[in-house]
């Protein structure tokens, strides 16, 4: 097992989560995205302890909730049972596009979000094309991040940077953005249709 996915393989496995979800969060996801079809599928990757996926899920939504760390993925079903089989979760490696594509049908979603997650993978373009392929025609693809100019020098790996923003905005249709707070943590709305 690599080292990093090591790391969050403790992580998750000692309980560690992230920044916690509330009503205000869900209330502008709910207004940037439009209320919930009773069919809507989403799928949450990098789900960590399942927080923002059994959200999701509380929202009306048939949820995925995936991660490459075992430990977050028990954490999740343990977690949440109660919510089976409106959320479900799965362990997925969405660095290896090729185990992506052999889980996850594409078309599928109508909500697909990363909280917290996109700055730790590599490549953001290519993950933006696999997300693109496993989004319904008029699926949105929501990104919530820390941005790395907002942040501390020693903290500004866990945010995203300039480039990394062009890189995953690129080819999109029209999309807007909204902060959860003045200065935090930002949300990218990409809607599912590319620029032609």
């Amino acid at each position: 097992m690599p080292a990093e996915r090591a790391h969050w393989e403790d992580h998750f496995a000692a309980g560690h989560g992230f920044l916690g979800t509330d009503d205000h969060e869900l209330r502008l996801l709910t207004e940037a995205v439009g209320p919930v079809r009773p069919d809507a599928r989403a799928l949450d990757i990098g789900c960590g302890l399942g927080t923002y996926s059994a959200a999701l899920a509380a929202l009306g939504y048939r949820t995925l909730a995936v991660d490459w760390a075992d430990s977050a993925v028990a954490a999740t079903r343990d977690r949440y049972a109660d919510l089976q089989p409106r959320l479900r979760a799965l362990r997925v490696d969405f660095t290896d596009p090729a185990e992506v594509e052999s889980l996850l049908p594409p078309g599928a979603f109508d909500l697909v979000t990363m909280r917290l997650v996109l700055a730790f993978l590599p490549d953001k373009a290519a993950i933006a094309d696999l997300v693109r392929r496993l989004l319904a025609p008029d699926g949105v693809w929501l990104v919530t991040s820390s941005l790395a100019d907002r942040l501390p020098e020693q903290r500004r790996h866990i945010g995203l940077t300039p480039d990394d923003v062009a890189a995953l905005t690129g080819g999109w249709g029209r999309g807007h953005w909204y902060d959860l707070e003045p200065g935090g943590v930002r949300c990218f709305v990409l809607p599912g249709r590319a620029v032609s």
